[in-house]
């Protein structure tokens, strides 16, 4: 009886003692278990940032980007009109920048101021049944415009990247021919300082846009319709003159059978956003 009571306190720390093991085996795997991060400065401000992004919204564009653009427009044409004994041939180049503001998706107006250089020989026949040339001249003009202007998108094509456009613009500038070959006498370039320009034009307009802030158009000025009048200063007189323009001759031409087009050629440009 005694031997077993030495047995049982001995036993008793013993199991104590394994009990005290098993829970802290228990915790050490219930802590195991669990999974966590060490975080390291350079973790902790990757984290704010990430956060400071996704709390930020969104940088929008300005509205004065969106609306607002500038362009640059090219010509470069070869004319030929005949009129009253008189026949003209030459061509000219010009350069027109320009600022445009977008009122909506379909409607545009702006305006473009620029200037041009013309080259045209021109020939004063004697009457209408002798074509005698009586003068034969070679000028030169340089010239300069303001071109205030509203344009209509039509249709659009190709997921919007072609646009069908009609313009409608005003125009007026002023000119300086200037004779370089032949006897100007007797003719209607014999005392002419300088020449005023006016009149409105409506043409159609295709654009291409190959970028967000870029666009490519293409004016066909041989389908216009519109008014052109001018203002001839002589040395001691003024003269007067002003025709209809049709598919860019005009209309007194056509009626006259002198018909021909006015111009042979094309105008480009290119449109961009800011």
């Amino acid at each position: 009886m005694i031997g077993l009571l030495i047995v049982v306190c001995f036993a008793l720390p013993g199991m104590a003692q394994k009990d005290r093991v098993a829970e802290g085996l228990a915790d050490v795997a219930a802590i195991a278990g669990e999974t966590k991060t060490v975080e390291t400065p350079q973790d902790s401000i990757s984290a704010a940032q990430d956060t400071a992004q996704v709390a930020m919204p969104a940088k929008e564009i300005p509205l004065w980007k969106q609306k607002l653009y500038y362009g640059y427009n090219f010509d470069i044409y070869f004319h030929n009109d005949t009129r009253d004994q008189v026949n003209e041939n030459g061509w000219s180049l010009s350069l027109t920048p320009g600022l445009g503001w977008r009122l909506n998706e379909k409607w545009h107006m702006g305006l473009r101021f620029g200037g041009s250089y013309a080259s045209s020989r021109v020939s004063f026949l004697v009457s209408e049944q002798d074509t005698t040339i009586r003068a034969d001249l070679r000028v030169h003009v340089g010239s300069w415009e303001v071109t205030p202007y509203v344009r209509y998108k039509m249709k659009t094509l190709f997921n919007d990247k072609v646009g069908i456009w009609l313009e409608a613009h005003l125009y007026t500038g002023m000119a300086f021919p200037r004779v370089t070959e032949g006897n100007a006498a007797h003719t209607y370039y014999d005392g002419l300082r300088h020449e005023i320009t006016y009149g409105f034009q409506v043409s159609p307009v295709i654009t291409y846009q190959f970028s967000r802030k870029s666009t490519f158009q293409i004016f066909f000025s041989i389908l216009s319709l519109g008014y052109s009048g001018t203002a001839f200063f002589y040395t001691d007189r003024r003269e007067y003159t002003n025709d209809i323009i049709i598919f860019s001759g005009k209309l007194s031409n056509l009626l006259n059978n002198q018909f021909t087009p006015g111009l042979y050629g094309i105008k480009f440009g290119v449109q961009k956003s800011f």
